[in-house]
């Protein structure tokens, strides 16, 4: 991002921060009066998470429908294509289900997610199977703290855990919403050793049989629980009618680097193998799009 951009979204943060709004306490519970469905669709501009990336951008538009039975349980599913001028294709295919739970200013979500990614996808977590996610947060009307974690599966599972601040500003008899928001996030890190050694580096080769250079890595010691990234976002609500469109700037500020271990086998056989300490950035990124109740 540049120094513009970023000085926009910063002082945007700053400025919700400080501006008076009216805060909404929130009466419902978790079993409404009846059961929907919600349809949308969202860019992402690039695929962040945990402040991690692939050296290329990974822009998504993802569609998306869900069911919210008036129990408080629902089910979802979505698919991301990967909408880059080199490539357009699926990327990812998500299912999920889960329970959402409100009741005045105390709500918790439990949710279980199935990923099935492209064979050719070069996201960080391309390598895991799907996660076992849980929320919960209390808005007691100033400022409202929100506890994440759980757990993703892959060959060796990953946990995760996230401690957030957020406060939320209504206007528009409570149609328009700013929740600018802070996020710890701390995880071991499996997936990521999967994406180097799997995903990161592919084997070249000259008319499909003759192997020109091989390049392996690996990340040692990534079954360490550590803090992750820092980030800070400002998601903007409006609801029209049975529309709600969204839009949301976000900066990923990665911490505590990687030492890869790589390995380099050229034509002639004679391997060399180096560690590189991995380079991060802070990284803005952002996602717009709308959603449907009917």
């Amino acid at each position: 991002m540049t120094n513009v951009y970023r000085f926009i979204f910063l002082a945007t943060l700053v400025l919700c921060l400080s501006v008076r709004g009216e805060a909404q306490d929130s009466t419902k519970n978790s079993a409404t009066d009846h059961s929907y469905f919600e349809a949308g669709i969202d860019y992402l501009s690039n695929n962040v998470y945990l402040g991690r990336h692939d050296s290329l951008r990974i822009p998504y538009l993802t569609p998306t429908i869900s069911y919210y039975n008036k129990t408080g349980f629902y089910a979802t599913g979505s698919l991301s294509y990967l909408a880059s001028r080199a490539n357009s294709e699926v990327d990812l295919l998500a299912l999920g289900a889960g329970y959402s739970y409100v009741k005045n200013k105390f709500s918790a979500d439990l949710s279980l997610e199935k990923d099935f990614y492209n064979s050719a996808s070069k996201n960080v977590r391309a390598e895991t199977k799907g996660s076992l996610n849980a929320t919960v947060s209390y808005d007691p009307g100033f400022i409202k703290p929100v506890l994440q974690g759980g757990m993703v599966f892959n060959i060796k599972n990953d946990y995760y855990a996230g401690f957030g601040l957020s406060h939320a500003f209504y206007f528009d008899d409570d149609n328009f919403q700013i929740d600018p928001s802070f996020l710890i996030n701390a995880s071991t890190q499996n997936y990521y050793n999967a994406y180097y050694s799997k995903r990161k580096y592919k084997v070249k080769r000259k008319n499909g049989t003759v192997a020109l250079t091989s390049t392996r890595a690996y990340l040692p010691n990534t079954s360490q629980f550590k803090i992750m990234d820092y980030e800070l976002s400002v998601p903007v609500e409006y609801a029209l009618g049975n529309f709600i469109f969204n839009f949301t700037p976000a900066e990923s500020i990665p911490v505590n680097p990687n030492v890869a271990v790589v390995t380099v086998t050229p034509p002639s056989g004679n391997a060399v193998t180096k560690t590189k300490t991995e380079k991060l950035s802070s990284i803005f990124y952002w996602s717009a799009g709308f959603t449907y109740t009917f």
